[in-house]
C-alpha cells in the first residue's frame, strides 16, 4: 500500500552519513558510537586590508544526515514541546546502561537541537483510564499542548476509532508506513486502519512488539522431580518444545509427596486468561478471524482454536493448583503458592517477572510450547500499546507531533544492525530474569513470533468477561461455553462489519 511520503521534506528518516572511526556493530555492550568528524583547524587568510592574517570559522560537519524542507533548510518545529503521554514515565531521561543507550540519548538530543523541539515522556493518564482520557480530550477539542497519546487496545479505543477521534496518520508526510522499520516491524498500523487511512502506530522498542506471555518455571521444583530445567531451553532452541513435552513434565511434577492422598506439588498455576490464550495461539488459533472479504467472523470453532481450548481444559482439570482452591481464598492465591514452591510452571506475562522472582529459588522463562496444528512455528500473544494523535489537531500541529515521535523512537544511526538482531532490546531485559537464556532464547523468540488477537478490534466484544472467564468456571465445558458466547458475539461482529 503506497502512501504520500515526504512531500514537504527532501531527506527521509534519520539515516546517518557515518564517518570514519565508527566502531563495528553486531551485538554486545562494546558497541561504538557514531564518531563526530574532526573539525579542521580554522584556515588562516589575509584580511585584505593590511591588517594581517585572520582566522576564518569553519562550520562543524554534522555526524548525521539532516532532514530539510523544500528550501534546503533543516525542518524547524518552532521550539514546541511534544509530550508522549503515558501512564508510567517520570519525564526524566534515564541514565544509559550501555553504549547503545548512550548513543541513542546523544542522537535524540542532536535531533531536538537541530529541529528545534523537545520531547518528554510523561505519565498523565493511568493504565485503566488512558483510552477514555484520550476520547475525553479530543471531544473537548484539546488544548495548547502537543500530545502523542499512549493508549492500549480497549473497548474505549475501538469506540474512539469508530467515532473519528484519531488523526489519520497516513496523511502526515513524515510517517512512512511502507518502508520505515519502526513501522514495518509490527502490525499495529494494519490493525488500526480503514482503506488507505491509518489511525495508530507503534514505534517504541524500535518497532518490535513488546514481549508478552510465556511460562516461568521453578528450577528447583523441576530438579526435585528429576527434570533438567535447561532441557526446556534446549528443546525450545531445537523446535521440539511442544505441548506433549510440557504435559509430560506437568505429569511428572504433579505428585503427592507424603502419600496422604493430597497433591503437594502441582504442575502449574496462573491467571487462566494467559493459559487459555496461550493454548489457542500456540496452536495457530484465534477467537475472531477475518473472512475472505476482510470482515470479522467468529473463530471459536475453528479446528486449531477448538483443539487449543480442549487441551487447555484438560490441563486445568489434571495439573492446575486451582484444584486445591479453598472458597475463602482470594482469586489470585496462586501467586503466594508460586512463591512457596507449591507448583512448577507459571504461565504469565513478562512484566510479572519482578514479582515472580521474589523468592530464593532460581526462575527460568520459556515461550509457550508449540501445538500440534502449528507445525514447528511458535506463536505468541502480542498486544502493543498504541500511539495516536488527536483528530482535533490541525495539520501543522499533527505534523510536529508525528515528526518528533518518528525521530524519538527511530533507529539510531550506526546501530541499525544492532537493533535488527534485538541486541539493543535484550540489554533492557537481562535484569528482569535469573538467567540469560530467558532473554536470549525465550524473550527474543516471543518478540519474533508475536501475533495480535483480532477480537480485540471488535467494539463491545470482551474476550475475558464474555468467554474465558466462563470457560474456567466450575463444571463448564468448552462446547457449552462456546454456544453461550456465539449469539452476543455475532451481534457485535455484525455491527462492526457494517462499518468496514
Amino acid at each position: 500500500m503506497k502512501r504520500k511520503f515526504l512531500n514537504q521534506i527532501i531527506a527521509v528518516g534519520a539515516t546517518a552519513a557515518m564517518v570514519a572511526g565508527l566502531a563495528g556493530c553486531g551485538g554486545g555492550s562494546d558497541e561504538g558510537t557514531p564518531a563526530t568528524p574532526d573539525t579542521p583547524d580554522n584556515p588562516v587568510v589575509d584580511d585584505g586590508q593590511g591588517g594581517g592574517e585572520v582566522d576564518v570559522p569553519v562550520e562543524e560537519e554534522s555526524p548525521y544526515e539532516v532532514i530539510t524542507d523544500a528550501n534546503g533548510n533543516p525542518i524547524d518545529l518552532g521550539g514546541v514541546e511534544v509530550i508522549i503521554r503515558d501512564w508510567w514515565s517520570s519525564g526524566e531521561v534515564a541514565e544509559p546502561n550501555n553504549d547503545y543507550e548512550e548513543a541513542r540519548n546523544d542522537y535524540r538530543q542532536w535531533c531536538m537541537e537541530t529541529y528545534n523541539f523537545t520531547v518528554k515522556e510523561l505519565a498523565i493518564s493511568d493504565w485503566a483510564g488512558a483510552p477514555q482520557d484520550f476520547a475525553d480530550y479530543v471531544m473537548a477539542n484539546g488544548d495548547d499542548n502537543y500530545y502523542v497519546f499512549t493508549i492500549r487496545p480497549d473497548q474505549a479505543t475501538t469506540s474512539a476509532l469508530g467515532a473519528g477521534l484519531m488523526y489519520d496518520l497516513a496523511t502526515i508526510d513524515c510517517l512512512d508506513f511502507d518502508h520505515d522499520p519502526i513501522f514495518t516491524r509490527n502490525q499495529v498500523d494494519e490493525l488500526y486502519s480503514n482503506g488507505d487511512s491509518i489511525y495508530a502506530m507503534y514505534a517504541a522498542n524500535n518497532g518490535f512488539s513488546e514481549a508478552r506471555a510465556g511460562i516461568f518455571f521453578n528450577k528447583r521444583v523441576l530438579r526435585d522431580a528429576g527434570i533438567d530445567p535447561d532441557s526446556i531451553y534446549q528443546m525450545q532452541d531445537a523446535g521440539t518444545w511442544t505441548w506433549d513435552a510440557w504435559i509430560q513434565m506437568l505429569d511428572t511434577v504433579t505428585r503427592d509427596l507424603d502419600n496422604d492422598g493430597t497433591i503437594d506439588i502441582w504442575g502449574c498455576g496462573e491467571n487462566y486468561g494467559d493459559l487459555i490464550s496461550g493454548f489457542v495461539m500456540s496452536n495457530g488459533g484465534t477467537y475472531v478471524a477475518y473472512d475472505e472479504d476482510g470482515k470479522f467472523r467468529i473463530a471459536l470453532e475453528d479446528p486449531n482454536t477448538l483443539e487449543g481450548l480442549n487441551m487447555c481444559k484438560e490441563v486445568m482439570d489434571k495439573y492446575d493448583v486451582h484444584n486445591s482452591y479453598v472458597n475463602d481464598e482470594a482469586w489470585d492465591f496462586y501467586k503466594e503458592d508460586w512463591l512457596s514452591g507449591h507448583f512448577a510452571f507459571y504461565p504469565g506475562q513478562v512484566w510479572e517477572a519482578d514479582n515472580v522472582r521474589q523468592m530464593d529459588d532460581e526462575v527460568g522463562f520459556a515461550t509457550f510450547p508449540v501445538g500440534p496444528s502449528a507445525g514447528s512455528n511458535y506463536h505468541s500473544y502480542a498486544s502493543d500499546n498504541l500511539y495516536v494523535i488527536p483528530a482535533c489537531y490541525d495539520a501543522d500541529k499533527a505534523y510536529a507531533c508525528a515528526f518528533a515521535y518518528m525521530l524519538y523512537f527511530g533507529d539510531v544511526p550506526g546501530y541499525e544492525d544492532f537493533i535488527q538482531t534485538l541486541d539493543g532490546l535484550k540489554a533492557g531485559y537481562y535484569a528482569k530474569f535469573d538467567d540469560t537464556e530467558s532473554v536470549d532464547s525465550s524473550v527474543v523468540l516471543i518478540i519474533k513470533s508475536g501475533g495480535y488477537e483480532i477480537g480485540e478490534l471488535v467494539p463491545n466484544l470482551q474476550i475475558g468477561p464474555d468467554f474465558t472467564y466462563n470457560l474456567y468456571a466450575g463444571g463448564a465445558d468448552v462446547s457449552s461455553v462456546i454456544e453461550a458466547t456465539k449469539t452476543a458475539w455475532q451481534t457485535y461482529i455484525d455491527e462492526a462489519n457494517a462499518t468496514r
